[in-house]
């Protein structure tokens, strides 16, 4: 793998995209001049207006991100390494924060194709005011993890004591395995001080995947962070070490990304998580010079049908498994991509000069073949007996959005 972060085949347009160190990300953002820039091979910055949302979101959410193609197992062990920086936004040099929901900056994003159900983030480096924070997240094995089943245990690691420095590059460090079946661990380490030490379960019992950038509640001022010299190892080329013995965290504080959280409680069949939290602010990185904000208008796309809805929950229609694989084969090191050509990716590999571009669902053929497809399946199903979840002697049909294609299936009564 290339550890060295390096950008390559860059891409701003959603839904297309590009390399950062070796591994393939998705663009998910507002597709405005300013959403996604990359001022040289090792930065992409990101920014949003009030308004700015992906393709699939709701207009209560503001976002431009990027999202790991390649999903990995849980179980795995992996460390990231970054520089992150927030750029100035209020007065004096200052950073502006007011989004009262959530704030998130970088995210281990569970694989809901596999729950089914969506969920929040197994874990995240996120903003509260001008704050940094970490939590993470968890059910015990078998459980629902969506966020209304109740049974999601939120924990706050740490919060900086002191408010983030504009202008200023911090270098975060992560090692991390996300499982809820021992094992588990979350160690995070900001400008060579280690700020969480983390052990027990972590995460939903599914495959997970790196996303970052900004994800927030709509606020109304313009905000940009800039990342740089990301990489990602995962399995033997992580380096591990054991956590030492920590204390017990904080229950959850923070508002989750897309329902008030439920009381933490000790689990009763895992061993008790605990982990060890730094009371003072980390050491302070290199300053570096602050880009400019631009104000200019955003370009807002409007949310899909049922997609919006999946905006509402703070979910992609489609987890990490769902990008279509690179054209260049992933080291030993980085786990494998798995086809999205379904929700309209080109599965054909990664653009080498200029960006992908797809049409969105643009797979569903002609109505006439479809109609025969439908029949032929409606035929099957019955003959099978297999009906799902549906009463015996119904037609059940599914569909989401005008532009969606319907699908019929003939239910037979079971035995």
């Amino acid at each position: 793998m290339d550890t060295t972060g390096t950008i390559t085949s860059f891409s701003s347009t959603p839904m297309t995209r590009f390399s950062i160190g070796g591994d393939v990300y998705g663009v998910q953002d507002a597709s405005t001049s300013y959403s996604l820039t990359s001022p040289d091979a090792q930065t992409l910055r990101f920014q949003v207006q009030q308004g700015d949302h992906a393709w699939y979101d709701s207009s209560s959410v503001d976002r431009s991100e990027v999202s790991g193609a390649g999903n990995i197992p849980g179980g795995t062990p992996l460390s990231l390494n970054y520089q992150f920086m927030v750029e100035a936004n209020g007065a004096n040099g200052s950073f502006t924060n007011t989004a009262d929901g959530w704030f998130i900056v970088g995210q281990m994003h569970n694989d809901d194709n596999a729950s089914g159900v969506g969920t929040s983030p197994p874990f995240a480096i996120q903003l509260v005011g001008n704050h940094l924070q970490v939590v993470a997240r968890y059910v015990q094995p078998g459980q629902n993890p969506s966020n209304g089943a109740g049974n999601v245990q939120m924990l706050t690691l740490w919060t900086d004591p002191n408010p983030i420095q504009t202008g200023v590059y911090n270098n975060i460090q992560i090692q991390a395995d996300v499982s809820n079946t021992g094992g588990g661990y979350l160690k995070v380490s900001i400008n060579g001080t280690q700020v969480v030490n983390y052990s027990g379960p972590l995460g939903y019992g599914q495959a997970t995947n790196w996303e970052y950038g900004i994800y927030r509640s709509t606020a109304p001022e313009t905000v940009a962070v800039d990342y740089r010299n990301m990489t990602l190892l995962t399995g033997s080329s992580a380096t591990v070490t054991s956590p030492s013995t920590p204390t017990q965290p904080t229950a959850g504080t923070t508002t989750d990304p897309t329902t008030t959280p439920t009381a933490t409680t000790t689990p009763t069949t895992i061993v008790t998580p605990a982990m060890t939290q730094a009371t003072t602010s980390p050491a302070t990185a290199v300053v570096s010079p602050a880009a400019t904000v631009t104000t200019a208008d955003p370009s807002v796309l409007g949310a899909m049908g049922a997609m919006g809805a999946m905006g509402a929950m703070g979910l992609a229609p489609t987890s990490a498994s769902g990008w279509s694989a690179p054209a260049a084969s992933a080291s030993a090191a980085s786990p494998p991509s798995l086809d999205f050509s379904r929700f309209g990716f080109d599965t054909d590999g990664l653009a080498t000069a200029a960006p992908q571009t797809t049409n969105w669902w643009g797979d569903q053929g002609s109505a006439a073949a479809s109609q025969a497809g439908n029949s032929y399946a409606l035929l099957n199903q019955y003959l099978a007996g297999s009906s799902g979840g549906a009463n015996g002697g119904m037609i059940a049909v599914a569909m989401s959005g005008s532009a969606w294609t319907q699908n019929s299936f003939l239910t037979k009564p079971q035995s």
